[in-house]
């Protein structure tokens, strides 16, 4: 099958490839519009493409076949075999047998599995591969207080390809019935295997029908835990389940699973228990037990340890394999080299075992989201990932499959979320309304990434070795080029050969001048990807209008040439140009030609008014793909250029008090953003930036972020009144140096997540019905602040309370807070949340 699966890409890439060579070709003779509609494609041109695919049909015929052939070999009648049973003797990983930390989650569970209800409960435990799941839970399954609260217990091991006989067979040993169950088992199934196909299928049903109905009987009236190890899916916890009957007398299953939604399917009543990587201290004491026993860490290998338990980043198996391999390496040589790299133990058998346990997790995944997690690996090693980003990406290389009219954003989300739910991708930071910020995947799943990503010829990651004059030879027809260091290079970096003539998308992740860096892009005729965030140019590039097929393009530039014909690319999507300075980039009327730009970063960017469609019309160009835009100068809010960019959900102003008089009403027109979703305004030395005018702020704003606006506080009267707020955040002297912000109007009706930050505030005071939704307040290095509004004490939607760089005063007014709410109305919902404590009173100097 992956063989197959292998011919099936090979013939999908060649394709690709012909079929998007053939198109740049037709666009270097001008005929660009004529291509944008395949019907009208010129008689020579359109006669090559149809050869071209009728190639690819010949080549998919036959790949059809051997698929036809395979289909049939499965299909025919095998050896059925009951196999051997998974006792609850042999279910626990042989390369994680002692359990180190979770002691107070170990209390958690075993209270839930001692709990007064009646009713049969089932508790989850989930988490990636190797974080040790079933280990936990043989420890809670050996635990005294449990085997004698238990009549009985039993163990299954479900994996990916379950065997339904083999665990009914193991959980009737473990009950204590299985001579018998085996011995009429292996005489039913002998009489089954002199049937034909179809007698064959329902004699084996009636076996295993039979076997779960024994295992039922054997259940009733005793008091059973039974541990369901590593299920992958809802499904076969559906059939799993009928097994198992409600005595009413606290009987209990402890389920663990790598997939969240497997979890929450079939926990019951509660919610179901997230398994988390080793604390530093955890992750010290289990590798100085698995490494030296007793006898403690040596003082010549305990600096170099240190780093290498670090790098394990808290994951058990792999500390428990590390460890393992270095007790009998005596020499610091040794050491320092697994420092450097844990990965450089990947040839051990081991490593390749604790690689094997991940490895599981990605072969199961849809094909879909493999190329996705895949890509993963075209980022640096223990790198932190902006999520947009990643999405923008994977929508730039075609990884995401459109149905229906979901945005693309919406569905990448989706499929993040299905990585992050099956436990092969970590949240990292997250917004202030809780969505997923930042991102990144374990140091043994990176390397997951690469390994299969060079099996499928995809991504090449240029890692030079340290030697002068060294030239690197890059593979040919990877899809995927990253260039995570500059080790060993003493001179320019070039991309001097005709290898990436199939190339898709090229990174660079170190921060670089372009005179060190030969680029060539001449050499990239398909590229679909160039990211080049952190590389300096002193402006773009020429030969960048030759990549008609680019969607992402990201680099820092100080200007964009006049003449520059950027509308030739008229496939980007995603621009982001930073720049080395502050200053205002012109963007040129081809701008407004780009008819599938998505997305418009930089830090300040001037765009002039959208020309008309004809000379003839009245009607004006607008960019109706366009979803976000960021550094847009304050004097381009305009009617015609809101109008111009009308279906735009995020964006982001900039004003320098050089440019605006103070009297402007330019932001009431942001009226004419009517999907504007996500608003932010900030602002250099100004005190003079005027807001919209209430019945002028766009009608679906739910995001507002004010940074160095010098507003004043009555302004809040407006915001308070915005119908949909649901996110503010006020930085960096978004208000006046007003001593206090008195809330005294109702306001603020669907307002949850409130940030402050580096404000000069000293009193917050406000009754506790005029923030009726507040969830979550950040209040962040704000010196002076001494009180916030008491009566968060009757709140009945506040959750959380962090305090980041605040005086004592404040963290112990907060925390009184808490304290009144628990006594007066019993309620614990309320935590504070305090770091990083400043001395001092709270009084301005």
């Amino acid at each position: 099958m992956k063989d197959l699966l292998k011919k099936v890409k090979d013939v999908a890439h060649k394709v690709e490839d012909e079929v998007e060579s053939h198109i740049q070709r037709e666009a270097q003779k001008k005929l660009l519009k004529m291509l944008q509609r395949v019907f009208h494609l010129p008689t020579k041109a359109h006669e090559r493409l149809l050869k071209i695919l009728q190639r690819a049909i010949k080549d998919i015929d036959s790949v059809n076949k051997e698929l036809m052939k395979l289909r049939e070999n499965n299909m025919r009648p095998g050896n059925c075999s009951l196999g051997a049973s998974t006792s609850s003797q042999s279910h626990a990983s042989t390369l994680e047998n002692e359990m180190v930390g979770y002691n107070i989650e170990q209390e958690l569970i075993l209270g839930q599995l001692r709990g007064h209800s009646s009713q049969l409960e089932v508790i989850s435990i989930f988490g990636m591969g190797g974080i040790g799941k079933s280990t936990f839970a043989k420890r809670i399954f050996s635990d005294p207080s449990i085997v004698s609260f238990f009549d009985v217990r039993g163990w299954i091991v479900v994996s990916k390809d379950y065997n339904i006989r083999k665990m009914l067979l193991s959980l009737l040993k473990d009950v204590g019935m299985n001579e018998e169950a085996d011995s009429k088992s292996d005489g039913e199934l002998s009489n089954c295997l002199q049937k034909s196909d179809g007698e064959l299928e329902d004699g084996l049903q009636k076996i295993d029908d039979a076997l779960a109905d024994r295992l039922q009987k054997s259940l009733k009236g005793r008091r059973y835990l039974i541990v369901v190890d590593d299920i992958w899916s809802t499904e076969a916890w559906d059939e799993i389940k009928l097994w198992f009957p409600d005595n009413s007398n606290r009987s209990r299953i402890l389920l663990t699973t790598r997939d969240m939604n497997v979890a929450q399917y079939a926990s019951f009543p509660n919610d179901p228990f997230p398994m988390r990587l080793l604390k530093p201290k955890e992750s010290w004491h289990l590798f100085c037990q698995k490494a030296f026993g007793k006898k403690g860490c040596p003082t010549e290998v305990e600096n170099v340890a240190r780093v290498i338990v670090e790098n394990c980043q808290g994951l058990p198996l792999i500390i428990s394999v590390v460890a393992g391999t270095l007790s009998s390496k005596k020499t610091l040589d040794t050491w320092r080299e697994v420092a450097q790299n844990v990965s450089s133990l990947v040839n051990l058998d081991d490593y390749e075992r604790c690689s094997g346990v991940l490895a599981s997790s990605y072969s199961y995944l849809p094909s879909h989201l493999k190329a996705c997690f895949l890509y993963f690996g075209a980022f640096p090693k223990a790198n932190e990932i902006s999520v947009k980003k990643l999405i923008r990406l994977w929508v730039a290389e075609g990884l995401l499959e459109l149905k229906g009219l979901k945005e693309l954003e919406k569905l990448g989300s989706s499929l993040l979320h299905d990585l992050i739910d099956k436990s092969l991708v970590v949240v990292s930071k997250r917004s202030l309304d809780g969505k997923t910020k930042t991102c990144r995947i374990h140091d043994l799943l990176h390397d997951l990434c690469l390994r299969e990503a060079e099996k499928e010829n995809l991504l090449y990651v240029v890692n030079p070795p340290i030697s002068k004059g060294h030239r690197t030879v890059f593979p040919k027809g990877r899809r995927w080029l990253s260039l995570h260091s500059m080790r060993g290079f003493s001179s320019s970096f070039r991309f001097d050969n005709l290898t990436h003539s199939k190339t898709r998308s090229l990174h660079i992740s170190i921060t670089i001048s372009i005179d060190y860096l030969a680029l060539r892009l001449n050499h990239f005729k398909l590229l679909r990807v160039l990211d080049l965030e952190k590389v300096g140019f002193d402006h773009l590039p020429r030969e960048i209008v030759h990549l008609v097929s680019l969607r992402y393009l990201a680099m820092i530039i100080r200007t964009i040439p006049k003449d520059l014909p950027i509308s030739k690319l008229w496939n980007l999507q995603t621009f982001v140009f930073p720049q080395y300075f502050p200053n205002t980039i012109y963007l040129s009327n081809e701008i407004w030609e780009m008819s599938q730009l998505r997305h418009l970063h930089s830090s300040k960017i001037y765009l002039s008014s959208p020309p008309k469609v004809s000379a003839n019309e009245v009607k004006y160009r607008v960019l109706e793909n366009l979803q976000s835009v960021y550094g847009l100068s304050s004097s381009c809010c305009t009617k015609e250029i809101f109008e111009g960019i009308k279906k735009v959900k995020k964006l982001g102003i900039f004003d320098k008090n050089d440019e605006y008089d103070g009297k402007s009403r330019c932001l009431d027109n942001l009226i004419y953003l009517h999907e504007l979703e996500e608003l932010s305004i900030k602002s250099y030395m100004s005190s003079f930036v005027r807001l919209p005018r209430l019945d002028s702020f766009p009608p679906n704003l739910k995001k507002l972020t004010l940074n160095g606006t010098g507003l004043m506080w009555k302004d809040m009267t407006t915001i308070s009144m915005l119908p949909k707020l649901n996110v503010l955040q006020l930085k960096n002297g978004a208000f006046r140096l007003t001593t206090a912000w008195e809330v005294t109007e109702m306001g603020f009706p669907e307002l949850k997540f409130l940030l402050l930050e580096e404000l000069n505030l000293v009193y917050w005071i406000a009754a506790e019905d005029y923030f009726p939704c507040l969830e979550r307040v950040i209040i962040r290095n704000c010196r002076y602040l001494r009180e916030i509004p008491r009566g968060f004490t009757d709140s009945v939607t506040l959750q959380q309370i962090e305090l980041h760089g605040c005086i004592p005063s404040l963290v112990t007014f907060a925390e009184q807070i808490q304290k009144e709410q628990l006594e007066s109305s019993g309620s614990d919902m309320l935590k504070v949340y305090a770091f990083d404590r400043i001395r001092g009173h709270g009084f301005k100097p």
